[in-house]
């Protein structure tokens, strides 16, 4: 790295960190810092601290994001659970055939529950096994505890988009079609942020979430053609949920704390717009 022109001004501290974290993931945090001429020299002025504050910076915000994300999902499983068991008058919902659009949706989330209710590795679940003997399945406030953000995004999306269904996108201020693709980004969004992986200024392109047209629930503020594609725009979503039902929430507030604390880190490399503390899409 020396002979690529970057400043380390402490070789011991940077060897520790090579043997702490390794080489290939600290790699993600330097690209950005290098000259775009394919000769993967740094900018001048570069130093290894750099690398490690934009690292240690990722790593907060994955924390940060993940901690909000739970918020989400907590709020999501909770309407759920209470939108059908009262609609029905009925704690096991989940488990009839004629709630679902897609079939396959109700077997892989049926699958799901009973491995997991037979395995028996949670407490409740041991205790409620032993009452009532003959239930092959928990009730919907315990499946669905069982169930991953992205098995209750599925879950959700594989309903009839029928009354239930509407009042609980009604909740998170969305038409349902709208809540299933945001939560279905997320879902990719959480993975990242679970397994380690890169974030802060991340191509996130998988299952990419549909834009509103309509005035009521369209964004407004700055925006650009990689909104729907990087950290700004799920930061936008995350914010937008929770908004919907805590708007005294304070996940905003905390990521520009933590950008300020940063400032080796650039928010344009996250695709914030550049007037974004005047006109970020949360502010207007």
């Amino acid at each position: 790295m020396v002979a690529r022109g970057l400043e380390i001004s402490d070789p011991q501290r940077a060897l520790g960190y090579l043997e702490r974290i390794g080489y290939y993931r600290l790699s993600g945090y330097m690209y950005h810092l290098q000259e775009s001429d394919g000769s993967h020299r740094f900018k001048t002025d570069v130093t290894f601290n750099h690398i490690i504050e934009h690292y240690k910076f990722d790593n907060k915000l994955r924390l940060l994001t993940l901690s909000y994300l739970e918020r989400i999902e907590v709020a999501l499983r909770a309407r759920l659970t209470d939108e059908y068991s009262n609609e029905y008058q009925n704690f096991f919902w989940y488990t009839f055939e004629d709630k679902y659009a897609n079939i396959n949706v109700r077997e892989s989330i049926l699958q799901e529950v009973q491995d997991r209710f037979n395995d028996q590795s949670e407490l409740f679940l041991k205790k409620y096994a032993s009452k009532y003997t003959e239930e092959r399945f928990p009730p919907s406030n315990m499946a669905l505890e069982l169930l991953s953000f992205g098995k209750m995004t599925k879950l959700y999306e594989g309903l009839k988009n029928d009354q239930g269904k509407q009042s609980i996108a009604s909740y998170f201020g969305l038409p349902s079609a709208l809540l299933s693709s945001w939560l279905k980004y997320l879902s990719g969004v959480r993975n990242i942020c679970a397994h380690h992986g890169r974030l802060w200024n991340r191509g996130i392109t998988a299952n990419r979430p549909i834009l509103p047209n309509r005035e009521k629930y369209k964004f407004v503020g700055s925006m650009n053609d990689r909104f729907d594609t990087s950290y700004y725009g799920a930061a936008a979503i995350i914010d937008r949920l929770l908004r919907s039902f805590n708007d005294q929430n304070t996940f905003i507030a905390k990521l520009v704390t933590l950008i300020d604390e940063h400032p080796l880190v650039n928010p344009l490399n996250m695709s914030f717009p550049p007037d974004w503390r005047e006109n970020a899409v949360w502010i207007a």
